[in-house]
């Protein structure tokens, strides 16, 4: 018992030396994350901002949210204060060199940047895993073919799982749960814990962010869309690989999260986990948001091959101008009228990646012959008038 109590009064000793440090000058490295946070945060609300102005203002007559766009909102609000906790992680050494630690406070300096890593860890995380999902459920929109929706539901699942596994760890794994970054203020009962729901929050984040970067591919073959939105989407949606490749690389810096066996350089390699978390998170938030965008370029799209003809003048599969064909014709042949009604509206962009939408076209041509037997000049014959009804 005495010795649980010296030990959690040094542990307070300790914490209260950490909380009374004085600030790392930023520079190099340091200012690099400062730097490259501020950026993607400010770019991400951009984004998000823009998302809701469509969908509230340039969605025609029907403004509903969706599920999509309530979690993409989501994911964008933890962002900011998961940057603020970074901010004070880098004024107190996070990406610094050891060399610019003052001489014998190099632990102090951890515990109080790994304190500031903890609560920014737990707001990212819940930010990446919302705009995970915002990811899917807009997928989902895409297509309903039952193969990817099981994809993508199974997707979800395991992401879920993957986050309350991963918290459950975290919290449990010391006690009281400042134990994590100041041991002597308590004990831990899973040995490295934090390193082990490092690892695997990393590999079932990238696993989710390639599927739902690979699965649009596949399915956007067959929707009605014009191409250029369809590449468009494509490339939005594969900025996730470039977000599971950060999850990736940073996985060779979660070793410096043991200071007894890599005590040398730790502030600084921790930097470097941290700098790619936030481009996986900040990179997640904008890319989610980037598909409702494409109401901006409508012009763009529907001018691409294949898609969104200007209407005028009707024309035959070779170009001539099927007006020129009317009237009777030389030899007394027959004369063709196309007739065509704008019988159909054009969807607004937001629908137009909906595959229960369907576009039918009706066209109505009326042929109008006229014998060149037994008629006199000037008395042609009318006879049955043709009709002819076709659905694109």
């Amino acid at each position: 018992m005495e010795s649980l109590r010296s030990r959690s009064e040094e542990g307070q000793r300790i914490s209260k030396i950490a909380h009374n440090l004085p600030q790392i000058p930023v520079e190099g490295f340091t200012r690099v994350i400062q730097a490259i946070s501020y950026l993607l945060c400010v770019l991400g609300t951009i984004i998000v901002g823009l998302r809701v102005y469509v969908r509230s203002k340039r969605s025609g007559s029907q403004r509903t949210w969706g599920w999509d766009d309530i979690f993409a909102v989501a994911g964008w609000f933890p962002l900011w204060p998961s940057i603020v906790f970074l901010i004070f992680a880098t004024q107190w050494g996070l990406g610094a060199h050891d060399s610019q630690i003052p001489d014998g406070m190099l632990p102090y300096y951890q515990i109080r940047v790994k304190e500031y890593m903890f609560y920014f860890e737990m707001i990212y995380f819940a930010s990446s895993v919302i705009t995970k999902l915002a990811m899917a459920i807009m997928i989902l929109r895409l297509s309903a073919t039952r193969r990817y929706t099981y994809i993508i539901w199974g997707n979800m699942a395991v992401l879920s799982v993957n986050a309350f596994v991963c918290l459950v760890i975290m919290f449990v794994s010391c006690s009281p749960i400042p134990a994590l970054w100041n041991e002597k203020l308590g004990y831990c009962r899973i040995k490295n814990g934090w390193i082990i729901i490092s690892y695997a929050g990393s590999v079932v984040l990238a696993m989710v962010d390639w599927t739902c970067a690979i699965t649009p591919f596949f399915m956007l073959r067959d929707l009605q869309m014009p191409k250029r939105r369809k590449v468009t989407i494509q490339i939005i949606l594969s900025l996730g690989m470039f977000g599971s490749a950060a999850g990736l690389v940073r996985m060779g810096f979660y070793h410096a999260y043991d200071t007894e066996k890599y005590p040398i350089e730790s502030l600084h390699n921790w930097g470097h986990t941290i700098l790619w978390s936030v481009l996986e998170a900040g990179l997640g938030v904008i890319a989610c948001s980037l598909p409702p965008l494409g109401v901006f370029f409508k012009k763009f799209y529907y001018n691409s091959s294949g898609s969104g003809r200007k209407s005028g003048p009707a024309t035959s599969d070779s170009g001539t101008q099927l007006e020129s064909l009317g009237g009777q014709q030389k030899g007394g042949l027959p004369g063709l009228r196309r007739k065509e009604r704008p019988t159909w509206n054009r969807l607004e962009d937001s629908h137009s990646t909906s595959s229960q939408q369907n576009i039918v076209k009706t066209t109505k041509i009326y042929v109008e012959t006229s014998s060149a037997e037994g008629d006199r000049p000037g008395q042609g014959r009318k006879g049955n008038g043709t009709y002819w009804s076709e659905d694109v």
